[in-house]
């Protein structure tokens, strides 16, 4: 229990919330070909995982949203995709939209968060281009939008929307993020990927032009300076803003490859090798030297994990926020364990021969799932590689392109 000005709200945690998910993980993995089929998480998952306190993580702590460490994120994230990659996507995904839904004005904040919902309240969306965007124009007393906006992870339990506009038709930098009601948007129901296809990432769009009031459309720099206000009240996101959010979804990538690690070696002392003089493939030191090869990528991985949360956790403490470089090195850090994750899952999958590639096996979902998510723009390995060799070697080159909600200049 924590008093707030006048406001008195139950903490929820950690510890609580990781024993709920524990008590869930064999129906998350009993349901996860469920959601892939549905194209999104089954209704009663959502439901149980309400029920057990997950969203609190995508609620402001104002109104009761959980407070917790960079630690604490990832071992929740963790665990959820231990049991279903997609489903801890969507919570995860949730939750980052969090880091913006708190700047705006309380009267238009309050009835999205106090207004009886089962599910996450928010979902963000700001692509690197037009493309991936809206547009906006002004009129009195607000904005017209219009737009698509693909990829909406957590759209599909979601009541609101926070959608990344261009408002000026020559200038790029002129970006800005409307709260929409979800009720008031197109959903497209045309996700099918091949991997995360159960996070229900649809496409939604405006029916036309769409009016928003003044109240509900603010730009990432005016967001930036609210949230860094209310971070010094106490009332904000913990510090380290999209890079805390990529190091404690690293618990993504270490939870699916956790799964995928327990499905091999529950089934490698019951399948042969055929052509091969073993009866059984857990005589065979071929597989022996895969466990380990897997179990080495795995455990790697979780300590750079593990050095980058401490990182994240220190800077909390210290009331400071990465600087440009060291944000640089953390990022590159998300998508080396991502990278890591997805190479040990494939390794495991594909030592499991021919039966692995049938749907009822579950191996083959995990290693769709995490490579889909190694492969998004924000985890791909060769990218920051790239980018922190160029930082290293004093390269001059352009800004980087980034997402709307990452742009503090306008």
């Amino acid at each position: 229990m924590a008093t707030n000005g006048t406001v008195t709200v139950d903490r929820p945690q950690a510890e609580d919330i990781l024993a709920h998910i524990a008590r869930m993980t064999p129906w998350l993995r009993e349901h996860q070909a469920e959601a892939e089929q549905q194209h999104r998480i089954p209704q009663e998952t959502i439901e149980r995982l309400d029920k057990a306190g997950v969203f609190s993580l995508t609620t402001p702590t104002r109104y009761g949203g959980a407070d917790f460490t960079t630690r604490q994120m990832h071992d929740i994230f963790r665990t959820l995709a231990s049991g279903c990659g997609a489903t801890a996507w969507v919570v995860w995904a949730a939750a980052g939209g969090n880091l913006w839904s708190c700047a705006f004005a309380e009267d238009v904040i309050a009835p999205v968060y106090e207004a009886p919902w089962v599910g996450n309240r928010t979902f963000a969306l700001g692509g690197t281009s037009r493309r991936m965007s809206g547009t906006a124009r002004q009129v009195d007393g607000g904005w017209m939008i219009k737009g698509t906006w693909p990829f909406a992870t957590g759209s599909v339990h979601a009541s609101h929307g926070y959608l990344a506009v261009f408002y000026d038709e020559t200038d790029d930098s002129k970006v800005g993020m409307a709260l929409v009601p979800k009720d008031q948007l197109l959903e497209r129901d045309d996700w099918d990927a091949m991997g995360l296809a159960g996070t229900g990432s649809q496409t939604v769009a405006t029916d036309g032009e769409l009016f928003v009031p003044d109240e509900r459309f603010s730009t990432p720099a005016q967001l930036a300076v609210k949230i860094e206000e209310l971070t010094r009240q106490g009332l904000g996101p913990a510090r380290g803003g999209i890079v805390r959010s990529l190091i404690a979804g690293t618990g993504l990538a270490l939870g699916m490859a956790d799964q995928a690690m327990g499905v091999f070696l529950a089934t490698i002392g019951r399948r042969s090798l055929p052509y091969s003089p073993y009866a059984r493939q857990i005589d065979a030191p071929i597989a022996h030297h895969t466990a380990g090869r897997a179990y080495a990528q795995i455990r790697a991985a979780g300590r750079v994990a593990d050095a980058a949360v401490a990182e994240l956790d220190r800077y909390q403490t210290e009331a400071a926020d990465p600087s440009e470089h060291e944000a640089l090195k953390l990022h590159t850090d998300a998508a080396y364990v991502w990278d890591a994750c997805s190479s040990a899952v494939e390794t495991l999958f594909r030592a499991s021969g021919a039966s692995a590639i049938i749907k009822r096996n579950p191996l083959q979902l995990i290693t769709r799932n995490c490579l889909a998510g190694s492969m998004h723009a924000a985890n791909h390995l060769d990218t920051w590689l790239e980018n922190v060799g160029r930082m290293l070697c004093g390269a001059d080159a352009a800004p980087l392109s980034t997402s709307v909600l990452e742009r503090r200049t306008t």
